[in-house]
């Protein structure tokens, strides 16, 4: 089968959308299926790196575009998608969307949508007077048209379902490679670049900093208790697209706390298996999420985590591997409070926990089947 995947950037600092596309697409291609990926580079882009199996076609984009329209892929829409069995779109909002899902219908050929977490609440409300726009003009039409609508976990299809826009929902969650977190790279080389880590336990921040991760509700919660928490340490390791950095590490100073805090920026790849081999706690208090790639991770890594009842992931805390509070600073503090008050031994039993849950529910080959069974339902109904 024929499978064409577009996808606004593929530059990891664009976050959980670029790293899961590629490894989905690669996949998919051992398993038989022919993959392409459509998707911008250059400026704000970045560079789009090789995906092993899958071709993958960079279009250059104007800065300007916000949208990311692209002359060059509006070019060769038509092309593209006739040579497709299913186009799968990723992400809302973008120009791409806007071509492709108009080029689709005209073709006649099934498409699918995965709003990667655009659909929930809190972010389809978020700069909503642009959204609306953008959904008059070609967004909504895009949703209605689709195949289905790809949901990455049942509170996000809870969410999708509500809006109205189309009932054909599939479920399935992103996958991960478990094998390349099993033997993780030595953190010595982070140890020497952040001193301070030395004999302290890391509570490990991971992703993009912004307002829909909760940045805000979880540094305040972390502030109620450094004074208690002599031997935690608060690491914020990820890009700063928003700029929000100077006044989050303004407000640690204020508190006194720029002793406790670091801020790494955007990690590589061995970076980021070290420093989740090296952390003790996970903290996601998100307001927003599909399903977290940095979750996934984490658990992958024997990480326990503390996530919002945002990230769609209740099974965190029914499988004993972490737990799951409101997005809001009370809730955060207090399972805080427990949490680094445990001995290390729950620790341990929390990580074998998580490790399990990822092995089980989350490791590509367990994921693949449900996207073929999907793409191959859809192309039959056409």
């Amino acid at each position: 089968m024929k499978i064409l995947h577009i996808v606004q950037s593929l530059d990891p600092a664009w976050g959980g959308i670029a790293r899961v596309v590629p490894m989905l697409a690669s996949r998919l291609a051992g398993a038989g299926d022919d993959c392409r990926i459509a998707t911008l580079a250059g400026g704000r882009y970045g560079s789009a790196p090789a995906v092993p199996g899958v071709e993958v076609l960079a279009f250059e984009a104007p800065d300007a575009s916000r949208l990311g329209r692209s002359p060059g892929f509006d070019a060769r829409a038509n092309e593209l998608v006739r040579d497709a069995d299913v186009v799968h779109l990723h992400g809302l909002w973008t120009g791409q969307n806007w071509s492709a899902g108009r080029t689709a219908r005209k073709l006649g050929r099934p498409y699918v949508m995965t709003p990667h977490s655009m659909m929930m609440p809190w972010a389809w409300h978020f700069r909503r007077w642009k959204k609306l726009l953008a959904g008059w003009v070609f967004e909504h039409r895009n949703l209605r048209g689709a195949a289905c609508l790809h949901a990455l976990a049942e509170g996000e299809a809870q969410a999708i379902r509500a809006l109205g826009f189309n009932d054909r929902i599939v479920t399935l969650p992103n996958g991960l490679e478990l094998a390349e977190f099993e033997h993780p790279p030595s953190s010595a080389e982070l140890e020497s670049r952040y001193p301070r880590w030395s004999g302290k336990r890391l509570l490990l921040v991971l992703g993009r900093i912004s307002p829909q991760k909760g940045i805000f509700a979880g540094m305040k919660a972390c502030f109620d208790l450094f004074v208690a928490a002599k031997d935690w340490h608060l690491v914020i390791a990820g890009p700063d697209p928003m700029g929000m950095r100077p006044a989050i590490e303004a407000a640690v100073g204020r508190k006194g706390a720029a002793d406790r805090v670091t801020f790494t920026g955007m990690l590589q790849r061995d970076e980021v298996r070290a420093i989740l081999s090296r952390a003790s706690l996970l903290l996601q208090p998100s307001r927003s999420e599909g399903l977290s790639m940095s979750i996934l991770e984490a658990l992958a890594s024997g990480l326990p985590v503390l996530i919002s009842t945002a990230c769609n992931m209740p099974e965190v805390e029914a499988r004993g591997a972490g737990r799951v509070v409101a997005p809001n600073q009370r809730d955060i503090a207090s399972a805080l409070r427990e949490l680094l008050s445990l001995p290390d031994e729950a620790f341990r039993r929390m990580g074998e926990a998580a490790r399990a849950l990822a092995r089980e529910k989350y490791d590509w080959s367990v994921v693949v089947p449900g996207y073929r069974e999907m793409y191959r339902s859809i192309s039959a109904r056409r």
